[in-house]
């Protein structure tokens, strides 16, 4: 459940298992069933209001956000009920997303072992940093207490959970948090350990599998004008932001465009998530839609982003420097790992000018030979056959889901 950085590397994991003889099935938002049917994935659709509502809120400001408040509960329970109707049909094993709350459940229903499939560090504490959601700094001293954000930030939809967990499963007993669920039933890290070794006080089987890759399908032919852009002149800089700000979108256009002019470098503005408003281009801008990160970003100097994990690993693949401007949730986190790891400079925050903008660019050129040293050790790992090996353990060597309410009695 999620936006599309959510869901494509499922679909990656899904495409592995599948090249491993297995047979997956997708259950995720509806608007991604052509994504899935586009890699021939077997999928099932859930229902995506949850990120229509988003969708509608974005940019509209607090009081937008407090009435589509109201409508989140229905909403979690339809989104509960399409994952109820998946125990209808067998299974060996359930991978599954913390954002869609049923998943532990539909496993303890259909007594399979669960996993959670985390593309950040998010419940499993530890002493060596603080939770990536924590939207504060905190002493080191409080890491591993900061952990406990995650199960507040689920608190407000337990009731929802409780009673579907009752109602359409049928399962009996105390509802437990995800977090708990979590350390019980096992994890898979979806990122490169380059990025981020598992600390020394994890378990051994939170090692990260590296990152859920998902291939371009193969026959992509860039559009002939991002074509020809490319071949005359130098590498330009990508810039692209998701869909990640939700305030002025032209404003933060023209801080960009501007911070371009004062590099002197040519620039490709992608803005089909709309964090960027297509407009008019300067010479040496082109301004498209999207286009598949593992073609792309190979072919230009640097990329400047928002810090998603998505394009985190993109970037890291291709070779080239970053440069982070964060705006909510894990972003400020990978942000900083990338600098930490040198390959990006220190990230851009505070009130995002031109200056500070076009400075970070050029501060990324010296950190290219890092970047590309970089690439070619996460370039080396294979996170898909890594999580199917250890998927496919889970299958063959643990017992029925461990039940959800604590209790060690065999399941009905």
């Amino acid at each position: 459940m999620g936006s599309r950085g959510d869901v494509q590397p499922y679909l990656a994991l899904a495409r592995g298992l599948m090249a491993a003889g297995h047979r997956p099935l997708l259950a995720a938002p509806r608007r991604f069933g052509p994504l899935a049917a586009a890699h021939e994935v077997e999928f099932a659709p859930l229902t995506d209001e949850m990120l229509a509502l988003q969708d509608t809120v974005r940019g509209q400001g607090v009081r937008a956000a407090i009435t589509a408040a109201g409508a989140v509960k229905p909403m979690l329970r339809r989104l509960l009920d399409d994952q109820a109707a998946l125990t209808a049909g067998p299974a060996d094993v359930v991978v599954y997303h913390p954002k869609s709350l049923g998943g532990p459940y539909v496993a303890e229903k259909l007594g399979v072992p669960a996993l959670a499939g985390l593309l950040l560090p998010l419940y499993l504490p530890t002493a060596a940093f603080p939770s990536p959601i924590l939207p504060v700094r905190v002493p080191r001293a409080l890491n591993r207490a900061s952990w406990r954000i995650s199960s507040a930030v689920e608190a407000p939809y337990r009731g929802t959970v409780r009673e579907w967990r009752a109602g359409p499963l049928g399962l009996r007993g105390r509802c437990r948090p995800v977090a708990d669920l979590v350390r019980a039933g096992g994890v898979l890290h979806a990122w490169s350990p380059y990025l981020l070794p598992a600390p020394a006080d994890w378990p051994a089987d939170a090692q990260p599998t590296g990152f859920w890759t998902l291939p371009t399908p193969g026959g992509w032919t860039p559009p002939e004008r991002l074509a020809r852009f490319l071949e005359d002149g130098d590498p330009p800089v990508y810039v692209g932001f998701g869909s990640s700000y939700s305030g002025d979108a032209e404003r933060l256009t023209a801080t960009v465009l501007e911070a371009v002019r004062l590099t002197g470098r040519r620039a490709i503005l992608a803005t089909g998530w709309g964090a960027l408003r297509q407009g008019s281009e300067p010479d040496g801008v082109l301004m498209i839609d999207e286009a598949p990160h593992d073609w792309l970003l190979p072919r230009v100097a640097a990329a400047v982003h928002h810090g998603g994990i998505g394009t985190v690993a993109a970037a890291l693949r291709a070779g080239v420097p970053q440069v982070i401007r964060p705006f909510l949730g894990d972003q400020p986190f990978w942000a900083d790992r990338l600098h930490r790891i040198g390959v990006a400079p220190a990230p851009v925050t505070g009130r995002l000018t031109p200056g500070k903008l076009a400075a970070a660019v050029e501060a990324s050129a010296v950190l290219a030979s890092a970047a590309r040293a970089l690439a070619a050790q996460v370039g080396a790992e294979d996170g898909v056959t890594t999580a199917v090996a250890r998927i496919a353990r889970a299958k063959g060597a643990r017992g029925p889901a461990p039940r959800t309410d604590g209790d060690t009695s065999p399941l009905p």
